[in-house]
């Protein structure tokens, strides 16, 4: 069997579950984070796909889904509070000069991170009061 074949599983759950998270489809369940990350590991490891581009992934997801002011507060926390476990494994993994700077991007935005309120869910709604 190709590890293609062989990973294609899991790159799918790993994915879907990258969905859940961003769009906040699972708010109340913060084992989908670990869930997310515990996949990433198990794809660095175990297939082909790059530790590097699991991490950076990882990363992006959890620190864009945490200023999407679109999504709950607690949520978006949540994934603001996780997003060193992948950034760590980017330290790890810089090992040339040129990801080394990206980490140290990544790690700037982090620390500058400054989450604005969650737009209130009257505010989401669409239409007009009157229909």
């Amino acid at each position: 069997m190709s590890s293609a074949l062989h990973e294609q599983p899991y790159l799918e759950s790993w994915r879907w579950m990258s969905r859940q998270i961003r769009c906040a489809l699972e708010p109340d369940e913060p084992r989908l984070i670990e869930h997310y990350l515990a996949e990433g590991r198990y794809l660095a490891c175990c297939t082909s796909m790059s530790a590097w581009t699991v991490a950076e992934t990882s990363f992006r997801l959890l620190i864009d889904t945490a200023t999407d002011t679109a999504l709950p507060w607690h949520w978006r926390s949540l994934c603001l509070d996780q997003a060193w476990r992948p950034l760590r494994d980017l330290e790890r993994l810089s090992l040339c000069k040129c990801r080394l700077k990206r980490w140290q991007s990544h790690a700037w935005q982090l620390a500058t991170v400054s989450l604005l309120p969650s737009i209130p869910l009257i505010e989401l709604m669409q239409g007009f009061p009157d229909e």
